[in-house]
């Protein structure tokens, strides 16, 4: 638990949860990957695209 007081002196005092800093936390880092594998795999695409143009216009340029 995490303990948010003011100290000894401190007339109010308040104790959060460690959800309170977990589920965000975790919504976070969730959504972090989720748009990192995205943007990987639309460069991965994007790549590809790129080498079958390229492997295509050599064929072409062959015949």
């Amino acid at each position: 638990m995490v303990d948010l007081s003011g100290g000894p002196e401190g007339p109010i005092e308040h104790g959060f949860s460690n959800e309170v800093f977990i589920i965000p936390a975790a919504i976070v880092i969730g959504l972090s990957v989720f748009f990192g594998f995205k943007l990987y795999k639309s460069l991965k695409d994007r790549e590809k695209k790129r080498e079958e143009k390229k492997r295509n216009k050599q064929l072409r340029k062959k015949k």
